[in-house]
């Protein structure tokens, strides 16, 4: 799981979905954390669970921009991200950022009670929670709190990569690179204008074309938005207008490129849309923090203005020993 993840992050993406959607730290979900991070105190210390690039340490270092407290924010994440500079090039130099890459929610490497706060955002829903969860409780001093944002099967997030996904699904983005390598053996070496009139009057190269143009057409009409918020439309132009002078070899290479895109694509969706939580799978959260002797716990949705559901909200304390 977390190769395709290393390199999405590697891009200096945010969020875990990308720049599709706008409401990820503003609005309600922004007002939610800064009435969490309004109850820090001086000296803090949080975890922050599936960090990605470092995106909630940096909306604490926002916060607490204009105030004279300190603090420390260690973020851990499954994936790769120990060469991610995103978060030390922050100007509020108050509260210190510590982000660990190869770090999964199963096996934190830190000593019991040594947290005041553990927190995530759409983030320890893709962990095994039934590990996870004491995990978090054995680095939490007592009376310290969890609070997390997760994904929520209903949401508007998931209902577009849901979507998203489903028009990656479609065989005809096969066909489309497939017959674009085709193209490229076709058309053999380019060089200059003789050979922009050589291709078309090639027969192979036109029969292509016209398949590709008539593929593109039916998946405009399944889903324009998606074809164009995919990148699949965009591979295609590049092919075209970029890329006929490649060589034959780099061409290949860079429709090679194209399918590993599309594949991990596919792989990222899937395991979002798969870890948004339902109300059977939060009543299995229940119980797991049930059985683990969390007493005092909160699970509420996160609405918009418009009654669009942006998220699960759940909260618990750990109880003092």
């Amino acid at each position: 799981m977390t190769s395709h993840w290393s390199e999405y992050w590697k891009l200096g993406h945010v969020t875990s979905f990308g720049t599709d959607y706008k409401e990820n730290y503003t609005g309600h979900l922004k007002d939610l954390w800064s009435n969490v991070f309004s109850q820090f105190s001086s000296g803090f210390k949080v975890l922050d669970i599936a960090t990605g690039n470092g995106a909630l340490p940096l909306l604490i270092q926002d916060y607490f921009s204009k105030l004279s407290v300190e603090g420390e924010v260690i973020g851990v994440d499954n994936a790769d991200i120990n060469m991610t500079p995103l978060a030390y090039s922050h100007s509020n130099r108050n509260v210190i950022i510590e982000l660990l890459g190869n770090t999964p929610a199963e096996f934190l490497p830190f000593s019991d009670f040594e947290f005041d706060t553990v927190i995530s955002q759409f983030g320890i829903e893709y962990s095994d929670l039934v590990i996870s969860v004491p995990e978090v409780l054995r680095v939490l001093r007592d009376g310290g709190t969890f609070h997390t944002v997760i994904h929520h099967q209903k949401s508007v997030v998931i209902r577009y990569n849901s979507k998203l996904l489903s028009f990656l699904q479609c065989p005809e983005i096969e066909r489309v690179v497939f017959l674009l390598k085709m193209m490229a053996h076709d058309m053999g070496e380019m060089i200059d204008r003789q050979d922009l009139i050589r291709i078309k009057s090639c027969v192979k190269c036109e029969k292509s074309r016209i398949e590709i143009n008539t593929l593109l057409s039916k998946l405009a009409a399944y889903d324009e938005q998606s074809l164009s918020e995919s990148g699949v439309l965009n591979y295609v132009n590049d092919f075209f207008r970029n890329g006929l002078f490649w060589s034959v070899e780099k061409k290949l290479e860079y429709l090679v490129f194209v399918s590993e895109q599309i594949t991990v694509y596919r792989q990222r969706l899937t395991e979002l849309v798969a870890a948004s939580m339902s109300f059977e799978r939060i009543d299995r959260l229940k119980e797991i923090l049930s059985r683990n002797a969390v007493i005092t716990f909160s699970v509420e949705e996160v609405v918009n203005n418009t009654g669009d559901i942006l998220a699960w909200y759940v909260f618990f304390s750990k109880v003092s020993h």
